[in-house]
């Protein structure tokens, strides 16, 4: 194991981190590439957080509770009107105008993102000492969180198969991921969007998706601007209509997390026990593959599996969907070297290394991300891998020491990519520590 005093010296640099990219009431992501506030990178810093600040990490989530629409979804940016120079920016969005139920006095995007907030709030509770002031947070914060979670099993499951739909890739999370390069190639724009990016004169272009991807991203943005954000009509009118394992996934457990929520409060739990039934059987039962003995998404608009080697097909592990045996087959193939485990290099790639579309430095098509391996590690230890997990959370130090507390990495190097100082790297290099040994 790492030297306890390099572990201390970690530990105080990932707190700075977050104290850096502090904006008040929310944390940025990264000092200049995201100067916002992002939805599941604030849930994943609010479980940081909750292990230093207890107060801090409350804020974090009430501060994204302020972007929420009527109808229950949660915005994946809200956005710092002190920040300026970002594209799309909330004039681009315009949800206001388009979408009466959009906040009024708070700016923000138009779309959401992976929905494992519940998961966070829960353990904000769990991680806090004075648990009559979390009780009086939960409270406070439930009828929200029940309202967001209600969005995803109302608005976008309409064929009521407890699998919600993403609308967009910035939606998955995993934004340039090969899982999307077919669906999109297959969108014909009625028109060319004209914008000026910033986000490649910031980070290396090679690091970032390319200038046809940001096309199609754009272009649904308008889409969606154009018809008002009108859920029945982007149903109907987008050709990106897909069912993410990864998404449904953090669904899945978040809803399970709403639920001890519910027992804390003495709510009632019959409505998401509901929720949950539904949700592990729409994963196990469409996006499961027998033959390739895989977990895909689904197109919706082309009715037909998305069959792609990511880490994606690994996180029912996190969410603990999976039987033992299918687990067994999981965890064998994850820690294969010629698949996700480098020999000599640094786990998990978020594509397959025998994939054609592998890169080990561009963004969601094959570098190391922190909050993946956060998620496996969780999903190994949730499965009794617990050696598999403990390398895994070696590794994983050991490359954040080496490198720093980037956005991505190279597997091979562990040369840090994208941003330095991003706040969900630190965070859960936070959680890591206190919660697989006190530093």
């Amino acid at each position: 194991m790492t030297d306890q005093s390099l572990l201390k010296g970690l530990k105080k640099r990932a707190v700075k981190v977050l104290k850096d990219n502090d904006t008040g009431n929310s944390t940025k992501p990264a000092p200049l590439l995201y100067p916002h506030q992002w939805m599941w990178d604030s849930a994943f810093i609010a479980i940081g957080l909750s292990h230093i600040d207890e107060e801090r990490a409350q804020q974090e989530i009430l501060s994204l509770l302020r972007g929420q629409w009527t109808n229950g979804m949660i915005p994946h940016i809200i956005f710092n009107p002190h920040y300026a120079k970002y594209f799309p920016n909330p004039a681009f969005w315009n949800t206001p105008a388009c979408f009466s139920g959009a906040p009024k006095t708070v700016q923000t995007s138009g779309i959401t993102q992976p929905p494992i907030l519940a998961s966070a709030t829960y353990a904000v509770f769990k991680n806090s000492s004075n648990k009559k002031k979390a009780t009086a947070f939960l409270k406070k914060v439930f009828p929200a969180l029940k309202k967001y979670y209600r969005f995803f099993l109302t608005y976008r499951d309409p064929i009521e198969e407890g699998l919600a739909y993403i609308i967009h890739p910035w939606e998955s999370g995993l934004d340039n991921s090969p899982r999307w390069d077919e669906v999109l190639s297959n969108i014909k724009m009625k028109w060319t969007p004209k914008y000026e990016r910033v986000d490649n004169k910031i980070i290396s272009p090679e690091q970032r998706p390319g200038g046809q991807e940001y096309d199609k991203y754009t272009y649904l943005v308008e889409l969606f601007r154009d018809v008002n954000y009108d859920s029945n009509r982007i149903w109907d009118e987008n050709p990106f209509i897909v069912q993410p394992v990864l998404f449904n996934c953090l669904l899945y457990e978040s809803t399970q997390s709403l639920k001890e929520i519910c027992k804390i409060l003495d709510e009632d739990t019959a409505e998401i026990e509901q929720w949950t039934l539904k949700i592990r059987n729409g994963i196990n039962n469409k996006l499961w593959d027998k033959n390739l003995k895989m977990y895909c998404d689904f197109d919706l608009k082309n009715n037909r599996l998305i069959k792609k080697d990511t880490i994606a097909s690994f996180t029912p592990l996190y969410a603990g969907i999976p039987s033992q045996g299918i687990a067994d087959l999981l965890v064998n193939t994850l820690m294969l070297p010629t698949q996700y485990w480098p020999t000599d290099g640094y786990p998990l790639t978020s594509v397959s290394m025998s994939a054609p579309e592998f890169d080990p430095k561009k963004y969601w098509r094959g570098p190391v991300w922190i909050n993946i391996n956060w998620l496996m590690i969780n999903g190994l230890q949730r499965y009794a891998y617990y050696e598999e997990a403990g390398r895994l959370i070696e590794k994983t130090i050991d490359l954040v020491l080496k490198s720093g507390f980037y956005e991505y990495f190279d597997p091979f190097t562990g040369k840090g990519y994208g941003s330095d100082k991003f706040s969900w790297s630190a965070s859960l290099i936070i959680d890591l520590l206190e919660t697989y040994g006190k530093y």
